[in-house]
């Protein structure tokens, strides 16, 4: 399909061996010399990978299983543990102000286990109280009582899995839910005092028309959400979802009318107040998730569970995608870390190019020219010239921008960086 349209990042805890983690005296994230000159010290955010679903969607490549809940209890008692072996390596609580219970299907997990992995994040982190808290739900995994437990234990941010209001569109992709039960989801997470609410919405799904989009699009303004992600379909070969569209077996929508659609999207979320601050995400000022900020602006994020992935401003690292193996080596008293890589200047600045162009507000060449490699950033003039003549890029001030079109063929342009 069109464009890259990432839906998220999962982040994993650093190596304690790194000399460059967090210092407990600073309880503030220093980035090295490259970042120093240009970003101001940043608090950190906490990612928690939730791997368990009810049933796993036909197109989805994320690290989950569906028919392990049983698990969840071992599983969240292996995420504490992982918290608390990095806090008992630090000198003090590194200062964060996010934190992202991500999946999978958090909401499955109960409200105990959820306040029990929070007050963990609290003893070995100093959480600020203007923090944000999210936890990703799906329809029909929910009720008042834990919603208003998940309150009492921080959770302010709630981004809803809709997808879409159009039962055969669900029913095509595998999701469990049906469209009358998001407008009961919303009523009950509207109903426990949350206000801070994301909803999920899918473009370039089976069966999907023009009709049936701008139905989802209006339903979905019409429960007032403060924030909605838009995402294009992406499959993985892997997927069942990509194995019956090869054989014949259901029919996606057309790349031009999808790409008519985004556009009409952008229009359409606009005139209802939301403002586009990055390819996929709309929000009301103000209500932008602040957490994928981070990931965007190439700040720090701790993150703990199977397959989750950090950065830490010198490195990257992830922890094993088996289930099995992360909660044997958590439990053996080891590292569950897979891999890690440093991130030198020129991958630091390659970063910060394609991260930065997906945010609307976009890049101060300026800035990659001053802070990073001048001759490097000078190399790449006539391409961006060239883009901005095809209509992919364009000068906003100091700031070099996607174009609408640019945003869908985000992909053309990302690669002539990296």
């Amino acid at each position: 399909m069109i464009g890259d349209f990432v839906r998220r990042s999962s982040v994993a805890v650093p190596d304690a061996a790194n000399p460059r983690i967090f210092s407990g005296s600073e309880r503030i994230f220093e980035p090295q010399r490259s970042q120093r000159l240009s970003m101001e010290i940043v608090n950190a955010g906490i990612y928690l990978h939730i791997p368990f679903c009810r049933s796993k969607c036909r197109y989805c490549s994320f690290v989950s299983s569906a028919g392990h809940e049983e698990q969840t209890e071992r599983y969240c008692r292996a995420l504490i543990r992982e918290l608390r072996a990095l806090g008992g390596k630090l000198d003090g609580k590194p200062a964060v102000d996010t934190i992202y219970f991500g999946g999978g299907t958090p909401s499955l997990l109960a409200a105990i286990q959820v306040e029990h992995v929070l007050a963990a994040c609290r003893d070995v982190f100093e959480v600020a109280s203007d923090n944000e808290i999210s936890l990703e739900a799906n329809p029909g995994t929910m009720d008042r009582d834990q919603l208003r437990a998940w309150r009492e234990a921080g959770v302010n941010r709630v981004s809803l899995g809709a997808q879409s209001f159009s039962d055969l569109e669900l029913a095509a992709i595998g999701r469990i839910h049906r469209a009358a039960e998001i407008q009961s989801a919303w009523e009950r997470l509207r109903g426990s005092g949350l206000k801070n609410l994301n909803i999920d919405l899918m473009l370039g799904l089976p069966g999907q028309t023009s009709a049936s989009w701008r139905e989802t699009l209006e339903k979905a303004a019409a429960l007032h959400p403060s924030h909605v992600s838009v995402y294009m379909l992406e499959m993985d070969p892997k997927v069942p979802l990509f194995q019956a569209v090869a054989g014949g077996l259901c029919t996606l929508p057309d790349d031009d009318a999808v790409a008519g659609w985004y556009g009409e999207t952008i229009d359409f979320l606009e005139s209802r107040g939301y403002r586009q601050y990055e390819i996929s995400n709309f929000a009301i000022p103000g209500c932008e998730c602040r957490h994928n900020l981070k990931y965007w602006r190439c700040q720090p994020v701790f993150a703990f569970g199977v397959a989750a992935h950090s950065f830490d401003g010198a490195a990257r690292y992830a922890n094993t995608a088996h289930l099995v193996e992360y909660l044997e080596r958590v439990e053996g008293g080891g590292s569950p870390i897979h891999w890690h890589q440093h991130a030198d200047d020129q991958r630091q600045m390659e970063e910060r190019i394609f991260l930065g162009l997906r945010l609307r507000q976009g890049l101060d060449w300026a800035w990659i020219r001053r802070d990073f490699h001048e001759e490097k950033a000078a190399s790449w003039d006539a391409r961006i010239r060239e883009f901005v003549e095809e209509g992919l890029l364009e000068w906003h001030d100091s700031k070099l921008r996607l174009t609408r079109r640019g945003m869908l063929l985000s992909n053309e342009v990302f690669q002539n960086f990296v």
